[in-house]
């Protein structure tokens, strides 16, 4: 059976019918045959297929392996955007439940729902999302949670980051895609700066949370904006945050006044004013393929994605 199923050797059913073998006789197929589902069954999606394991995707859980074995490269990268790691130990839970459908970054030990884990690309960026919690959301926890765009739009931005080091799919090609999203999209209706408690989880706090930060790095460089960020952690490590502390904090770093840039960004239900009209990534190119990977569902309400 296709993957993810299971590896065969030597079956044969009861008729005598559709046997295999792979003995060393100089045809690894002999007596195979294929005759479709038993009377009374239904067919599958996928047929039998044969050839060495290597051929198959990794399993599940090698994708988990693979995502996790990461984990100090990506603290590592994660600690030049934000300053050294603030804990002691590091590690992950991946549960097998199936209908656990989130994760959350639980201090030191991030849970992982099983789902995240399709390819090497999804689950690398899931562990980059929820470590990068362990500086924000962690070590600087927001006020009050109409601040979650502080952790969650934080938190996605670093995935955009972490793609383009990847080199798969640059920041500014996920900003572009994000503002070609139409002005009528209930995507823009969401007031990230203060979403309230059912849009606190919403995807726009995570993605024009990060579109956020993309546009602010736009007006004030790359300079003044990485020196944002890691100021911002040194400067209230062990503390709680608001908005308009890290408005305050952005203006003085950059020596610029942003008011308007945040209120477009974070307080206004639609669609910020003068945003370039581009044209989003193709989707069926590889590049469209990584940003849809990142902009995978992450609301309660959906079955599986949702990242805390």
């Amino acid at each position: 059976m296709a993957y993810p199923g299971l590896f065969v050797d030597d079956v044969e059913v009861s008729t005598g019918e559709g046997t295999t073998s792979f003995e060393e006789d100089g045809d690894t197929t002999d007596g195979w045959s294929v005759l479709g589902a038993p009377a009374g069954s239904p067919g599958n999606a996928n047929d039998w297929t044969f050839g060495p394991a290597d051929l198959f995707p990794p399993s599940p859980g090698e994708i988990v392996d693979l995502a996790l074995a990461r984990q100090p490269e990506v603290t590592s990268f994660l600690s030049e955007l934000f300053g050294p790691y603030p804990f002691r130990a590091s590690g992950a839970i991946v549960d097998d439940y199936p209908e656990l459908g989130f994760a959350l970054e639980t201090q030191t030990r991030p849970i992982y729902a099983r789902d995240f884990f399709t390819d090497e690309f999804s689950g690398t960026s899931v562990v980059v999302h929820e470590l990068a919690h362990q500086w924000v959301g962690d070590l600087l926890t927001v006020e009050r949670w109409q601040h979650i765009w502080l952790n969650e739009g934080f938190a996605t931005y670093t995935e955009w980051l972490w793609a383009e080091e990847e080199g798969v799919i640059t920041a500014q090609e996920i900003y572009d895609g994000l503002v070609a999203i139409p002005a009528d999209d209930p995507f823009w209706q969401v007031t990230i700066g203060d979403p309230g408690p059912e849009a606190m989880f919403d995807g726009a706090v995570y993605f024009r949370g990060a579109g956020t930060l993309h546009a602010l790095r736009l007006q004030v460089g790359d300079e003044a904006f990485f020196t944002t960020l890691r100021t911002w952690i040194r400067s209230h490590a062990g503390g709680h945050v608001s908005v308009d502390d890290f408005i305050a904090h952005a203006e003085r770093v950059s020596g610029q006044q942003l008011d308007e840039l945040f209120e477009q960004w974070l307080f206004t239900a639609a669609k910020p004013a003068g945003l370039p009209e581009v044209e989003p990534v193709p989707p069926e190119s590889p590049e469209g393929a990584a940003v849809l990977q990142l902009q995978e569902p992450r609301t309660p309400e959906s079955l599986t994605g949702a990242r805390r």
